[in-house]
């Protein structure tokens, strides 16, 4: 393994090589005592892990592993410290390790085995993975859910709003008012480093085809060609032709892809716009192809499509009042009423309200006729 190393104090990095020396094969690349120029050795030199010292002269490591990420976002950081407490920087980029001066060797066996580990696991999914996010947060690969176990609840909502906002930069101060507003600043910051550090490594485990990146005071969640059902959800609804007979398979099929709200399971308060927007769009379009149908005198197909509208959307009363009329067509008085009793019941008991009047004389009118 090509392996570089930078730490302005000389005996340590002579001391580091040794350790390396003495686990396994490893061919030091370069020994640095400076940062001096040394993206462009790392571009030239192309290691595959780097140790780097949290702190070189005047020069914050943290902030030099961020640019070094920039041209080298695969690369492998350790960062070396000489005490624990410097260790929560290490949480802003995506570093493999930090080790605490002096280095010990079990501990550095330690985080070799971790980078292997982490090779094997992304060398062994190379699968595509989908992300699901209606109605609940799940990553399925080869049809089977991989089981992601984030160590707090507070990681997890912290990923889904970075994939929320997925290839777009969030900036470090929105994400610390919208979960930790009420705390000090530098508690709250050291709390979003520590999520950052459980987010990565959750990533680095179980999905590897998936980084965060920091740059500009920002976080960035990067995806690839993940697929992500709402986004495909959502191209889909674009991309469907007019409503016509010929289409309806294809706003059939859509309609049943919505597998339920966003991320409805865990109703994080900052989904709901986009939650509330899907929703409606669903039902415009569920809608829109029920009044088709409707014209078409395809009648059962219509009364399948309602019976699923008022099943996501009890609240509405649309679907009552599209059920009424096709059983008054189908002559099946009983569910006339039983519709009208059942929208009686969800108007008063949700709402305080009686049907609308039009609806109402309606029905009077179809019980005057069929009593």
């Amino acid at each position: 393994m090509r392996v570089m190393l930078v730490d302005d104090e000389p005996l340590a990095l002579q001391f580091l090589e040794s350790q390396l020396h003495s686990i396994g094969d490893f061919t030091i690349v370069g020994a640095y005592d400076s940062t001096r120029g040394l993206t462009e050795k790392i571009i030239e030199q192309q290691p595959e892990l780097l140790f780097l010292d949290i702190q070189i002269g005047a020069v914050n490591g943290v902030e030099l592993a961020s640019t070094i990420q920039e041209v080298k976002p695969e690369l492998p950081i350790v960062f070396v410290t000489g005490f624990h407490e410097f260790a929560v920087q290490a949480f802003e980029v995506n570093a493999l390790d930090y080790i605490v001066k002096p280095i010990q060797k079990d501990r550095l066996i330690k985080t070799i085995q971790r980078l292997r580990r982490d090779n094997i696991t992304e060398s062994a999914s190379e699968a595509p993975v989908e992300i699901m996010c209606m109605p609940t947060l799940q990553f399925i690969q080869n049809d089977t859910a991989i089981p992601v176990q984030w160590r707090t609840s507070k990681a997890k909502e912290v990923f889904c709003y970075l994939l929320h906002h997925a290839g777009k930069p969030v900036r470090k101060d929105i994400l610390i008012e919208e979960f930790w507003g009420e705390a000090e600043l530098s508690k709250s910051t050291t709390q979003l480093y520590s999520t950052i550090y459980v987010i990565r490594k959750t990533l680095a485990k179980s999905l590897p085809s998936l980084s965060l990146t920091s740059k500009d005071q920002c976080y960035q969640l990067h995806v690839g060609d993940t697929k992500i059902d709402v986004k495909e959800w959502e191209e889909q609804l674009h991309q469907l032709p007019p409503l016509q007979q010929d289409a309806l398979p294809s706003y059939q099929a859509f309609l049943r892809a919505y597998k339920g709200d966003y991320f409805a399971t865990e109703g994080y308060e900052w989904a709901e716009t986009k939650r509330r927007h899907l929703r409606e769009s669903w039902y415009n379009t569920a809608a829109q192809a029920g009044k088709c149908l409707e014209d078409l005198q395809m009648v059962e197909d219509a009364l399948s499509l309602y019976f699923i509208m008022q099943a996501h959307f009890p609240y509405i009363a649309h679907s009552y009042h599209r059920m009424l009329h096709l059983y008054d067509a189908l002559g099946e008085s009983g569910e006339v009423m039983n519709q009208y009793e059942r929208l009686e019941v969800m108007l008063a008991d949700e709402y305080g309200v009686q049907p609308d009047p039009e609806i109402t004389a309606w029905y009077k009118s179809w019980r005057m006729q069929h009593m």
